[in-house]
């Protein structure tokens, strides 16, 4: 890696959440969408039932009151004063009571309110005798289903009246609660529906997330006509990535094969060269070259790799690596618990500590080792004292085959897919790996994974 100055870690720009109520997911914005739908009818049917018929009237019920007030008034008209109380009992039922009233018994007339008007004018209809004011509504009170009122008879006299039970609004609220009911109802039903609907989705987003991977599993052929055949596609998506993968793979390996012999055969005729120097070179370049296609393939059978993962000892592999390293007389050093167990892939993890820990001890001169473990990560670090990276260089070295300029060079080595590893298999396992550079000067190749990987701590 090329040198550089030592700078501060660069914060991180802060994160704008927006808050929106349009849901994220398929379902919500079907349900959003249907939910606004039934609220505008329910809202729209209340309003106009509310404006256009603030009662719910029978009218052939209302006809019928109508007709037999004016047959009552008439009867009562023509009968002598002195009998009209005994004669308006006489003609009272259960659904209309009317009464005699002398004008010094009624008083002040009310006023019939603007709002009785409609109901007049209906109670009416082309009877002569109920028109103009001499039906009078004043006494019907509108929160009652009772029409009350006055009917002024020839004489000046009025028969007053009671129709119960004609103004019927709560079959209003009861088809406002009935139709509440069966949008709750839709709502559910079409809840349900959009699930059943979106899980080949769900199904196929999880499964298009491990195309490439190694883990992938093929799709059910299941659901409407169009997911069937986004599955199938994705099917034979997958067969021809793990067809391309295999025959790039099988290709180097023959080809890695195969120069293994003539490399082998020269190595063996530069041992009978007379010249050390140019024998010194060729050798180096035959190890340059085996080591190039070692990295290769590591690097691409790693794509798919089949290892599972089982609980091992982390703590015990960093130790382990950095014990080796440090018998050859490396600057290697551990800091860390000795027991901690965890879910990962024990040769891979072996291969990520081993590339980040050579990569410090090749561009830094040293490696410090440190595993901590807290209530939500455990936390793998690899720094070293050398001169970090520029900033501009940090997000590219992780890029396979990627190399800084100044650091090709046989004291180096390497093809540049080292940190390209690392990532990947960290990746894998639920990590994050991070590469910073460190205030004091040197390089941090941070390991992060998620708590829920570690089983249990010791010592």
């Amino acid at each position: 890696m090329t040198p550089g100055p030592a700078q501060p870690a660069r914060q991180p720009a802060p994160v704008t959440r927006r808050i929106t109520l349009w849901p994220r997911g398929l379902v919500g914005r079907v349900m959003f969408v249907l939910l606004v739908a039934v609220a505008l009818v329910f809202v729209g049917s209340s309003a106009f039932y509310e404006e256009a018929e603030t009662y719910t009237i029978d009218d052939a019920q209302l006809e019928q009151v109508g007709e037999r007030l004016v047959i009552d008034a008439r009867v009562l008209a023509a009968t002598p004063t002195s009998q009209r109380m005994v004669l308006a009992a006489m003609l009272s039922t259960g659904d209309l009571t009317v009464d005699w009233r002398t004008p010094a018994q009624m008083g002040v007339m009310k006023v019939q309110p603007a709002s009785l008007r409609k109901l007049h004018d209906r109670m009416a209809g082309t009877l002569s005798a109920l028109q103009g004011d001499a039906l009078n509504l004043s006494g019907t009170i509108a929160e009652t289903t009772d029409v009350r009122g006055t009917l002024r008879l020839p004489d000046g006299s009025y028969m007053g009246f009671l129709a119960p039970d004609i103004l019927q609004p709560h079959h209003m609220r009861r088809g406002i609660v009935s139709a509440a009911i069966l949008a709750g109802a839709v709502l559910l039903a079409a809840g349900m529906l959009v699930r059943a609907l979106s899980m080949p989705l769900r199904a196929l987003a999880d499964v298009a997330d491990t195309v490439g991977s190694g883990r992938w599993v093929p799709l059910a052929d299941k659901g409407p006509r169009e997911v069937r055949y986004l599955a199938q596609a994705i099917n034979k998506m997958q067969d021809r990535i793990n067809r391309l993968i295999a025959d790039r793979t099988e290709a180097l390996a023959a080809v890695s094969h195969d120069l293994r012999t003539p490399l082998a055969r020269l190595r063996l005729r530069a041992g009978f060269l007379d010249d050390p120097d140019a024998q010194k070179e060729i050798e180096a370049d035959v190890s340059e070259m085996e080591a190039m296609i070692a990295g290769v393939l590591a690097y691409l059978s790693g794509e798919k790799d089949p290892e599972p993962a089982r609980s091992v000892n982390l703590a015990s592999i960093l130790a382990t690596r950095v014990d080796d390293e440090a018998d050859q007389g490396r600057d290697v050093t551990y800091d860390g618990p000795d027991q901690v167990q965890a879910v990962v892939r024990p040769l891979a993890m072996k291969r990520v500590v081993g590339n980040l820990i050579d990569n410090a001890l090749n561009y830094g001169g040293n490696a410090h080792v440190s595993l901590k473990v807290s209530d939500q990560t455990l936390c793998i670090r690899v720094e070293d004292n050398g001169p970090g990276l520029p900033e501009a260089e940090i997000s590219r070295v992780t890029t396979p085959f990627y190399r800084v300029e100044s650091s090709r060079s046989r004291s180096t080595g390497g093809l540049g897919l080292g940190l390209a590893i690392v990532s990947r298999e960290v990746a894998r396992d639920g990590g994050a790996f991070n590469l910073f550079n460190r205030p004091e000067g040197g390089l941090c190749a941070e390991i992060v994974l998620p708590r829920r990987a570690v089983i249990r701590q010791a010592g």
